[in-house]
């Protein structure tokens, strides 16, 4: 594991996942708020493009932090125990504009996120890069079919209590 430039971190304590980054990007975030847990990569061009989401509301508000950031496997084996499922990490050296869903069991493996991105931009994003261009922008979201699900699982939840 290589640490990020900005030091950033996962804490892991009690009931809470907590995030540091020197880029003020910070947050915490308590096990029973985690709706999905998930994987992806883009091409930020920066440290972050491998990075761990947890999807926190059924309108498919997230939260990110760097995989490449310290406390990574602490936060993994943590989120494990807490989520009763062994959570493993396979988009490392995936192209950018992936992602997969880790957490819940039955999503797994799902792509989580919706990405929008011309694909002529996609296709020449890479060699741009190389000539000092800037980064692929593209617009993010949870796919809508995960968000739905997460709506249902959420409200049977809700009106079971």
């Amino acid at each position: 594991m290589f640490p990020t430039e900005e030091h950033d971190r996962f804490l892991v304590g009690g009931t809470s996942l907590r995030y540091e980054s020197a880029g003020g990007r910070g947050w915490e975030l308590l096990a029973e708020r985690m709706l999905c847990v998930g994987e992806a990569t883009s091409e930020s061009g920066l440290h972050e493009d491998w990075v761990l989401c947890f999807v926190t509301d059924v309108q498919g508000t997230w939260v990110e932090g760097s995989l490449l950031a310290e406390g990574r496997n602490d936060a993994l084996q943590w989120l494990s125990v807490r989520l009763g499922c062994s959570l493993e990490l396979k988009l490392a050296n995936a192209p950018a504009f992936r992602s997969r869903i880790m957490w819940p069991p039955d999503l797994r493996d799902q792509p989580l996120f919706h990405y929008q991105v011309s694909p002529l931009r996609r296709l020449f994003s890479r060699g741009m890069r190389r000539l000092g261009w800037r980064a692929v922008a593209a617009v993010q979201s949870v796919q809508p079919g995960i968000v739905e699900r997460l709506w249902r699982g959420h409200r049977g939840t809700a009106s079971s209590v």
